[in-house]
Formats: C-alpha cells, sequence, structure tokens
C-alpha cells in the first residue's frame, strides 16, 4: 500500500496544480470582463470545471484567489526569461531598454486584469493586499534596476539611485501605460521605445 500511495503522489500534486493553475486562469479571465465585484466564486468554479470545495480547498476565498493571480500573471508574462534578458545585458541603454520591453510584455498580457484589480481596490478593501503586492513588487523590481545601473557607472552625476529607481517605477507604472495606450491610442511598440529612450535620456550618462 505505501508503494501505490508514492507512486500515486506525483501525480496528485500534478493534478493539485492543473486544478489551481484552471481556478487561477477562470479568476483571471472573470475579473478583467466583469470586475472582481461582479465575479462570484461560482461563476470561477464553473468556468474551471471544479466544485466550490474543490476551489477552496485549492486556493481559498476570492481574496485570496486574487492574492494569487500576481504571481500567476507574472509566470504568464515570463518574468524569469525577461530577468535573465536584463541581467545579461552590460551597459546602462541595453539595461533600460530590456526593462521597458518587460514593462511592455507586462501590461500587454496582463494590463487588463491589473487594472481591473486596481480599480476595484477602491471600493473593496480586501484587495487593497494584493494592490499594495503588485505596487511592491514593481517597485522593488525598478529600484533593482536602479541599483544596477550604479554598479555600471551609468548614471548621471547627481542622480543617486533612490531617485533613478523613483523615476523609473513612476514612468513604468501600469496607469501611464494604459494612458498611452488607451487614451492616447500609442502602439505598444512605442510605448516600449518611449519608455526606454526617455529613461536613457533623463537618467544615463552622455556618451556621444
Amino acid at each position: 500500500m505505501s508503494e501505490s500511495r508514492a507512486y500515486q503522489s506525483p501525480r496528485r500534486r500534478q493534478q493539485a496544480e492543473e486544478t489551481r493553475r484552471a481556478i487561477l486562469g477562470a479568476a483571471r479571465q472573470l475579473f478583467a470582463e466583469r470586475g472582481y465585484a461582479a465575479t462570484a466564486l461560482s461563476d470561477i468554479a464553473e468556468l474551471a470545471g471544479v466544485s466550490i470545495p474543490t476551489l477552496y480547498s485549492s486556493i481559498g476565498s476570492k481574496a485570496t484567489i486574487a492574492r494569487s493571480l500576481v504571481e500567476f500573471t507574472n509566470e504568464q508574462a515570463d518574468i524569469p526569461e525577461n530577468d535573465r534578458i536584463q541581467l545579461a545585458t552590460t551597459n546602462g541603454p541595453d539595461l533600460l531598454r530590456a526593462n521597458a520591453h518587460l514593462v511592455r510584455v507586462l501590461n500587454e498580457r496582463n494590463g487588463d486584469i491589473m487594472r481591473a484589480l486596481i480599480s476595484a481596490a477602491a471600493a473593496e478593501p480586501e484587495l487593497l493586499p494584493t494592490v499594495e503586492a503588485g505596487r511592491r513588487y514593481h517597485r522593488e523590481g525598478e529600484y533593482a534596476i536602479a541599483r544596477r545601473l550604479v554598479e555600471m557607472h551609468a548614471l548621471r552625476p547627481g542622480i543617486s539611485a533612490e531617485d533613478a529607481g523613483a523615476i523609473i517605477t513612476t514612468l513604468a507604472l501600469p496607469e501611464v501605460f494604459a494612458q498611452l495606450a488607451l487614451v492616447e491610442g500609442w502602439s505598444f511598440d512605442k510605448i516600449e521605445s518611449w519608455l526606454a529612450e526617455t529613461l536613457i535620456r533623463l537618467l544615463l550618462v552622455d556618451e556621444t
């Protein structure tokens, strides 16, 4: 019996992960399409093809599902691969262009769900930890870029790592991306290029 349980355990873990991803995928779609408040747990369970008890045992409440979406959407945007590309850069302009591409990919693939959760948090206090976690993840990533620019001796004189981090964080906010894409009608290519070249002009030593 013990051998049977040991043999089945990896399969059960795989099934549990597949169920979890199905739930998160369903929640991501419904939150973006309908909004957080208008989406019931029963809607998520139905779209995911699971029962409500299974949904609860796999992840938990609707707020817990929303928190889990931060990591889930980062996986969808292939953050590890884009981080690898950034780490492989050896100069300031290439680093900022790689970072601008990461911002573009994240917003292109997940901008709808980010906007939905940020908007809903104004009326749903239970969502505030999720939005704050996303903000913190964003800020930490951009400040890490600023520190690498310091290590590369790429920043203009008088610009500190803290100032550079604040500038990159602000210009790369999802609200800025949404303004340019949805209100101004800019293409993703144009936004990526604008973000990279603007940061290069603002922050880096002029090597021309």
